[in-house]
């Protein structure tokens, strides 16, 4: 599949349904674990998972921050014809990862209580978080290794082995769930369990492409690694402010909600950002099926290609923006009974939040292509800038200020103001960004 000159339609919509399977199972990981908790712990459980979330980001940000980074100016390298170079940059990369994800294990493993708390924990929720970490952080590196690995693996045209990998892990996990959660009636620490052992398989999966003969990634050691990993944090810190930011909108909210309402709206919270990371799940899948192709003909300077890819995933992102909105507004209660063993506490609260939030969803697919799009074509400053407005800065404004303003019940609009204000940002930058007749490929 020759990137630079098949039909690119074709090769878009490869790449996209590869993508949609590797973030349609690797949701799972969550989906699965919130709603078996939910159905065996109750609204506490969901809760406790909800404290949880800020932690996910932090693995997946930290995966997709050398991951992503490496892996874009790997593909520019190759589309000039230097893959020698895109070598240092993958091998950099991977000896960045490797080393975060020591750090990451042990400062976890040290501080977890404090952490939990920080990220929304109370005395009641604490135990029920601390029994599904206890199997979490002993394999971090699972976790953030998997991440780098696919957006290596997916650069070096095998996207179909990522799908596999998180195929194979999610579908242990769902198994693992049943079976640990209610057969061996281990709770909540059994969804961790499962978890844990399913991101162990996927990494397996993965790590078994190296032994394959498609595989062209090769270890060339850095002429200048500190300016190489300088040029991959610069690159990959847009995505890793997009997944970084929505665990610390997280843990904002989970602190907000406890200080003026209860568990009850944060188990609320719980399935309503769930649902959202899921969909958000789906619509990283269009960024990451856009990026090997974009950068990879950018930097064979193929701009119309690059631009027809951009229109292609724009539209793919606002048709899955209604569904994804038609769905949460038309079932909220049926979607709260499937997460968890629902009370008439949540029922009263819970389809009013998630009709809010759902509104969302219309524009947050423009938002995330955005920022992949400028992030392939090396527009990192406009890639960075569009992710911290709406991943830290603005959600970070009106989670504090909508319900000191307006009461407690404002707090849910924050998100959906939060894309609007974005999106309209990010569809400017786009246009002025979409010129090539001068670029630099620097």
């Amino acid at each position: 599949m020759d990137l630079k000159s098949g039909n690119i339609t074709r090769i878009y919509l490869k790449y996209l349904f590869a993508a949609f399977g590797s973030t349609i199972v690797s949701s799972i990981y969550t989906t699965v674990d919130i709603i078996a908790v939910g159905h065996y712990s109750g609204p506490n459980g969901t809760a406790a998972l909800a404290c949880i979330n800020p932690i996910w980001s932090m693995f997946m940000s930290t995966g997709m921050l050398f991951g992503i980074g490496g892996s874009v100016i790997m593909s520019i390298c190759r589309g000039k014809g230097k893959k020698k170079d895109g070598d240092r940059y993958f091998t950099a990369a991977l000896i960045a990862a490797v080393t975060a994800s020591l750090i990451i294990t042990v400062t976890g493993m040290v501080f977890s209580e404090p952490m939990l708390r920080l990220f929304g924990a109370d005395d009641v929720l604490l135990p029920y978080t601390l029994d599904y970490m206890q199997w979490i952080f002993p394999v971090i590196p699972a976790f953030l290794m998997g991440q780098f690995l696919m957006a290596f693996i997916r650069n070096d045209n095998s996207p179909v082995l990522c799908t596999i990998a998180i195929i194979s892990g999610g579908g242990f996990n769902i198994f693992g769930d049943i079976f640990f959660v209610f057969g061996l009636d281990m709770g909540i620490s059994g969804a961790g369990l499962a978890t844990a052992l399913g991101q162990v398989i996927a990494i397996a999966v993965l790590c078994s492409y190296f032994f394959t003969k498609k595989c062209s990634l090769r270890l060339a050691m850095p002429q200048c690694f500190g300016r190489t990993l300088l040029k991959i944090l610069r690159t990959g810190f847009a995505p890793f402010i997009v997944d970084i930011s929505f665990g610390l909108s997280v843990m904002l909210f989970n602190n907000q909600i406890m200080r003026y309402g209860s568990a009850t709206e944060l188990a609320c919270y719980g399935t309503v950002s769930n649902i959202a990371i899921m969909f958000q799940s789906l619509f990283y899948g269009v960024g990451q099926a856009l990026q090997p192709i974009v950068s990879t003909n950018f930097g064979a300077k193929n701009y119309d290609r690059v631009k027809k890819v951009l229109r292609l995933s724009m539209i793919t992102a606002v048709i899955m923006g209604v569904i994804f909105f038609t769905v949460s507004e038309s079932i909220p209660s049926l979607l709260l009974r499937f997460y968890m063993a629902v009370n008439d506490e949540v029922m009263a609260v819970g389809p009013g939040i998630m009709r809010i939030y759902a509104s969302s969803f219309l524009l947050m697919g423009i938002n995330v292509v955005a920022g992949y799009y400028l992030q392939s074509v090396m527009k990192t400053k406009a890639s960075v800038a569009v992710s911290l407005l709406r991943g830290f800065v603005l959600c970070t404004i009106l989670i504090f200020a909508l319900p000191e303003i307006f009461g407690f019940g404002a707090i849910w609009w924050t998100m959906p103001i939060t894309e609007l204000l974005v999106a309209a940002a990010a569809l400017a930058i786009i246009k002025k960004y979409s010129r090539f007749e001068n670029v630099s490929l620097a």
